[in-house]
């Protein structure tokens, strides 16, 4: 193979590889917004974390009332390529405490103790009264 061709495949390569990270970064946009949109109610925190490790991960976005810590809606996303999509995970549903026991994997327990303290900080945060709501457009 000839030098133009290497690269002209290593480019190749390269922009496959962003427009699949790009899709999927959507991906998790979109996910995060129907969320929030779809538990639109005073008192609810979305929250989302990771797990990783060095060939696969998990991240997980969580809908969780303040009021009583427990995951209203749950979303995951497990794989090792840039082709994992966003599934329900019921398994979640339930108090917040025990979820990183219910949990289907260990970085899917990383996953969900990264959210649980992120929901921590927030509620911290608005009981300090630093905190605004924000709201998503349509």
């Amino acid at each position: 193979m000839d030098s133009f061709g290497f690269v002209a495949i290593l480019i190749g390569a390269s922009l496959l590889s962003f427009l699949f990270s790009w899709m999927q970064h959507r991906a998790y946009s979109r996910t995060v917004r129907d969320v929030a949109q779809a538990n639109d109610h005073p008192g609810v925190i979305v929250a989302s974390g990771r797990g990783k490790g060095m060939l696969r991960g998990c991240v997980v976005v969580l809908a969780v009332d303040a009021a009583n810590r427990r995951v209203l809606d749950a979303r995951s996303m497990t794989g090792s390529t840039v082709l994992a999509r966003f599934h329900s995970t019921p398994v979640l549903l339930g108090p917040l405490r025990s979820a990183p026991e219910r949990a289907v994997s260990r970085w899917m327990t990383e996953a969900v103790q990264h959210a649980a303290q992120q929901c921590h900080d927030t509620r911290r945060t608005r009981a300090a009264g630093r905190h605004q709501p924000v709201r998503i457009a349509a």
